[in-house]
């Protein structure tokens, strides 16, 4: 009789599991189709040289998104998926430490632009465009976070849509109804429309789960830096080839390059979906040790491995489609596309060896992981693309993320399991 009732408890658990995966790909998926229709209005209206240049700020705002924040959204989903009680207070600590970071990931992604990467746009706009993208995609993405603490996933994935809609609507009017097409005016729209997009954020996570309570938590800040580390490493992989290639490359090779890691980004979004199913459930699991988060990363592991595999070969046939969707200037995206596809599978596979050490507390580990790994990828990087150009820099790529998963399912497995997380104390700052 017990095996039955728990079959049954089984085969409910895996309906309600797969009803709630369905229901947040559909929202993520007309996002995808959405972003993909936005990036194509841009390239085209830009052109492959202004787009290129454009590219160059991107890859360093993905940067400056994980770098902001101090981890202030993680440390949100940690506490809150074990006590929403808490809520107030972190919400709080989330919105002050992306405040107070946000205006130096500014100045430090404009030095980096013009000082080191040396891209050919104005300083203000430089700034400008920096502030509207970090800030908008920061604040869209804790309000992402914020959701799925509560264990709404599905009405996560909507705020994604209303990102991407918002975005595509400005590039409508600015591209199609106005036909503009100079790089310095759309990053003025894209400002404006950033402005507007965060206070909304802000408000609507304080309607549906309350008010912030306007503190800083000091005593959080070295926990959210480990966060910080760990998603900025990842980051900086991701996106540490546009910027090398922008060094080695002229605006039209970058352009073209650019174009296929945008296409390549639209594979990742599936696997986010997946990982923010089960990444709460890492710090459910790792609150009994490593041990038992590493038996969850192994249960996970085929669903994730299965989604980067699937991810790349939609991008692969997405990669196609290229030359006639953004212009016969950008026909060489489609060879690039399909090499960096696959990467994907293995980025996949990080995430569930990754969020292991992060759910059992072993968050130090993971970020001094990808610390050093950003160092890593940035000689083979190097190495790639001075050998054998962008071929080069492509094979690099690939391996340098098969690399890292290896490293991240080594270190799951060679950890002795600690005592369950301790709740750290705080020193607040702030109003109670």
């Amino acid at each position: 009789m017990l095996e039955r009732l728990h079959a049954l408890l089984d085969r409910l658990e895996s309906k309600f599991r797969l009803r709630t995966i369905v229901a947040t790909m559909v929202p993520t998926i007309g996002a995808l189709g959405l972003q993909l229709v936005t990036f194509a209005l841009t390239a085209r209206g830009l052109g492959v040289e202004q787009f290129g240049r454009y590219t160059a700020i991107l890859a360093i705002v993905a940067v400056g998104v994980e770098l902001i924040g101090i981890g202030g959204a993680d440390m949100l989903v940690r506490s809150v998926s074990r006590d929403r009680s808490k809520f107030a207070l972190y919400y709080g600590n989330m919105l002050c430490a992306i405040g107070v970071t946000l205006p130096l990931a500014v100045a430090i992604g404009s030095f980096v632009a013009l000082g080191l990467l040396h891209v050919e746009v104005a300083a203000g706009f430089v700034a400008l465009a920096l502030f509207a993208e970090i800030g908008l995609a920061r604040v869209s993405a804790s309000t992402e976070l914020v959701m799925v603490a509560f264990g709404h996933t599905a009405r996560a994935g909507w705020v994604r849509v209303a990102t991407v809609v918002a975005r595509l609507l400005v590039a409508l009017v600015f591209f199609v109804v106005l036909g503009l097409r100079d790089l310095d005016q759309w990053i003025i729209w894209l400002a404006v429309q950033s402005l507007v997009m965060m206070a909304i954020y802000a408000w609507l996570a304080a309607h549906l789960y309350g008010k912030p309570q306007w503190v800083l938590l000091v005593g959080e800040i070295r926990t959210g830096l480990m966060f910080c580390i760990n998603q900025g490493s990842r980051a900086m992989q991701g996106n540490l080839d546009r910027m090398v290639l922008s060094r080695f490359a002229d605006a039209f090779a970058l352009g073209v390059y650019g174009a296929a890691s945008r296409i390549l980004q639209l594979g990742l979004f599936p696997m986010q979906v997946m990982t923010r199913i089960f990444y709460p459930k890492f710090f459910v699991h790792g609150s009994n040790g490593i041990a038992a988060s590493r038996r969850y990363a192994i249960k996970v592991a085929p669903a994730l491995f299965g989604t980067g595999v699937v991810s790349a070969i939609a991008v692969a046939v997405a990669a196609l489609f290229a030359p006639t969707v953004l212009g016969h200037d950008f026909a060489g995206s489609v060879h690039t596309t399909i090499g960096l596809a696959a990467s994907l599978p293995f980025i996949a596979l990080q995430y569930a060896a990754g969020d292991a050490l992060t759910g059992a507390g072993r968050q130090g580990v993971r970020a001094s992981i990808y610390g050093f790994s950003a160092i890593g990828f940035g000689f083979v990087l190097v190495a790639g693309v001075r050998l054998g150009g962008v071929p080069g820099l492509i094979g690099a790529f690939v391996l340098a993320h098969f690399l890292l998963a290896g490293v991240l399912w080594a270190a799951a497995f060679l950890c002795k399991d600690p005592a369950p997380y301790p709740e750290r104390a705080n020193t607040i700052i702030g109003d109670n």
